[in-house]
């Protein structure tokens, strides 16, 4: 004898049970550290003290 299944229960099944959503395209890979590009604050004050300085001579 089969088990009657209420279909609110087939719908929450189905929602459970669903592999995940696959996406078309790869994704990204995480960059190693030494690939991580930075901003350097310190080349902006350099490079106006060095423009000063080749002004001045």
């Amino acid at each position: 004898m089969q088990r009657r299944v209420s279909p609110t229960q087939k719908a929450l099944d189905n929602l459970i049970y669903q592999p995940t959503a696959r996406t078309r395209s790869k994704r990204k890979p995480i960059p190693a550290a030494s690939e991580i590009i930075t901003f350097d604050y310190c080349y902006t004050l350099l490079r106006a003290k060095w423009d000063r300085m080749r002004r001045t001579r």
